[in-house]
């Protein structure tokens, strides 16, 4: 019975930390931050990018997004920002949002970067926060600047 029970453990313990691995390979993997799209029924869960290593990392290396996924970065102060997409396996569309959660500028359908210089996009306008979500979900749920989210 008792070589029964650790064995059962170690196994439990192996499961968990292959698991781990993989989130860790995989970057952010909690994505359960409701953001909602004001005057639609679209909700979108997101990871959260809030310190400046999480910011950098963001969607690195993740090789799956799901439709109702996406990250939100999250800055400090309200100015123009830029992504790009090195090491970024997905195509992404992207949203800046002010600070009060109006789009303020969109992005569709960036490819990953296969070789450097990686192209740096611009906001064009200063904003707080940066959504990025599947490519295709802005023509596909009619996304345009002057909507509002509501952010968590």
């Amino acid at each position: 019975m008792h070589s029964y029970l650790s064995s059962t453990i170690f196994g439990v313990a192996f499961i968990m930390t292959l698991s781990s691995a993989q989130a860790s390979a995989n970057g952010f993997t909690e994505f359960n931050h409701p953001i909602r799209f004001v005057n639609q029924q679209r909700i979108v869960y997101a990871a959260i990018a809030a310190n400046e290593s999480e910011r950098e990392h963001g969607l690195m290396f993740r090789q799956t997004l799901a439709e109702d996924q996406g990250m939100l970065f999250v800055y400090p102060d309200q100015t123009h920002r830029a992504v790009w997409m090195k090491n970024t396996l997905l195509a992404l569309d992207v949203l800046f949002l002010a600070g009060d959660g109006q789009i303020v500028g969109l992005l569709k359908d960036l490819q990953p970067c296969a070789k450097d210089p990686c192209r740096i996009y611009d906001s064009k306008v200063p904003a707080r926060y940066i959504l990025e979500l599947p490519a295709g979900f802005i023509d596909k749920h009619a996304i345009q600047v002057g909507q509002t989210v509501a952010l968590p």
